[in-house]
């Protein structure tokens, strides 16, 4: 509890499984490594809240992309569903324990809302992200090399109803200078 109290829901949870190694049936122990778990997931998902934007729609059609934020993003995502996943897991072994509790069962259904939730949420970006050079190819329209989706910023922009363009977030800036 002493980690729990400093906010160190890792160290806490690392603990808490040690105990769990010992004692695997203690209620107590599969509560709170579900807590644990849950708070430690809880903790990644506001530090993700307070980074900048991986996507920003600057209006007129234009949309920028941080590719290496985004896949940061999308890496964390998948940490924070792992995470929640094994608080499932503890409590699924707490209700065979204790099938009766209405608050684990309560709990269970936040955990499981929280990991539909970010489920759904990581797979729209991934898929999105995966995507981008079917939208709209995979090379600058301002100086014709090839875009590294995964590593550089770079911009959609609507050229037309039905037509994308992609830039290096550079050449882009650097039209819309000659433009202006």
């Amino acid at each position: 509890m002493t980690e729990a109290n400093k906010s160190n829901f890792t160290g806490a949870l690392d603990i808490v499984s040690d105990g769990l190694n010992a004692h695997p049936a203690s209620e107590g122990l599969l509560f709170l490594k579900a807590y644990f778990g849950y708070k430690q997931a809880d903790a990644m998902s506001n530090e993700l809240s307070t980074r900048p934007a991986a996507i920003q729609a600057m209006g007129d059609g234009v949309l920028v992309v941080d590719g290496g934020s985004t896949n940061t993003m999308l890496e964390q995502f998948t940490e924070i569903v792992k995470i929640l996943g094994e608080a499932d897991t503890a409590i699924d072994e707490l209700l065979q324990v204790n099938p009766n509790s209405q608050e684990v069962m309560a709990f269970k259904g936040y955990i499981d809302q929280k990991l539909q939730k970010l489920g759904v949420e990581s797979e729209h970006m991934r898929a999105t992200f995966n995507n981008s050079p079917n939208i709209a190819g995979t090379f600058c329209t301002g100086c014709k090399r090839a875009i590294s989706f995964g590593t550089q910023t770079f911009v959609f922009r609507k050229a037309s109803p039905t037509q994308m363009e992609v830039w290096h977030f550079p050449c882009f800036q650097q039209a819309a200078k000659t433009n202006n």
